[in-house]
């Protein structure tokens, strides 16, 4: 008994020392394994360098709150991420907006149990089209778009949102440039896009020298959340809610992440 006691005395002792010399707390973080400039690079299992800006901004977000390590990235299938996500075999994922959630999932809440939509990813979705088609600028692209195209990117976590709308999804072409090209030969009547930061896409716009435009009221606002799972937050509840604020706090990371992928205009 009195080594027992002992043994529960230097545990007792030796565990604030751990934290305070920063232990790793593992986490697995789970992403699609197709190739979606500039936020996921590359295809199938294998993470490149760079590995693209969500992921550099996933890495900031695990190092700014008291996880101690890099997060061990796996690359998985899209419709498989949310199912390895509620039987733990990942640690976290981003995950759209639902009409509801599985009690497997853990989210950031509010005081009130809600979740909390401040601490989550937020974008603005817009969309390009024809100067030749002539579309107004004061038109409403939830209302103008009905019956007709538009293009969206493989993959993209709002195109079930849209569809669930009412709008017409073409998602077959992977990354904005292809859309545009679609939008171009007549294929789509509107392409939708992330507005991250609008000076990126100024510039991107740039290169089709006032062919594409934007207009100016945007289609949706979206919010992405990082998802746990919820034995995983139960076992690193400091960690996570931190990871939580840090987003909160660091609102615009994501668009200065993105600086280093964009391509030389």
């Amino acid at each position: 008994m009195a080594i027992r006691a002992g043994i529960l005395l230097m545990l007792a002792t030796l565990t604030p020392l751990a934290q305070s010399a920063g232990v790793c707390t593992p986490l697995r973080v789970g992403y699609m394994d197709q190739n979606r400039p500039p936020y996921w690079m590359g295809e199938g299992e294998q993470v490149p360098e760079p590995p693209g800006a969500a992921v550099d901004l996933i890495r900031n977000a695990v190092m700014g709150s008291g996880f101690n390590c890099l997060p061990t990235l796996v690359r998985l299938p899209v419709a498989r991420l949310r199912v390895a996500l509620e039987a733990g075999d990942i640690d976290m994922t981003p995950l759209a907006e639902q009409p509801s959630y599985a009690a497997e999932i853990a989210l950031p809440r509010d005081k009130d149990g809600h979740v909390d939509r401040n601490r989550a990813l937020h974008n603005t979705v817009v969309v390009l089209v024809r100067v030749k088609d002539k579309i107004p600028s004061s038109a409403n692209p939830n209302d103008y778009f009905r019956g007709k195209v538009l293009g969206s990117p493989q993959g993209n976590s709002y195109n079930a949102r849209l569809r669930e709308a009412g709008l017409t999804i073409d998602d077959g072409a992977r990354d904005l440039e292809r859309n545009i090209e679609k939008l171009k030969l007549g294929r789509v009547d509107g392409v939708v896009v992330n507005l991250v930061k609008p000076e990126h896409l100024a510039l991107t716009l740039k290169r089709y020298h006032g062919a594409v435009v934007q207009l100016p009221q945007p289609l949706i606002n979206t919010r992405l959340w990082l998802a746990f799972n919820a034995g995983y937050y139960r076992a690193h509840h400091d960690q996570v809610e931190a990871l939580w604020s840090w987003l909160d706090a660091h609102r615009g990371r994501l668009g200065d992440v993105m600086q280093k992928y964009r391509k030389p205009e």
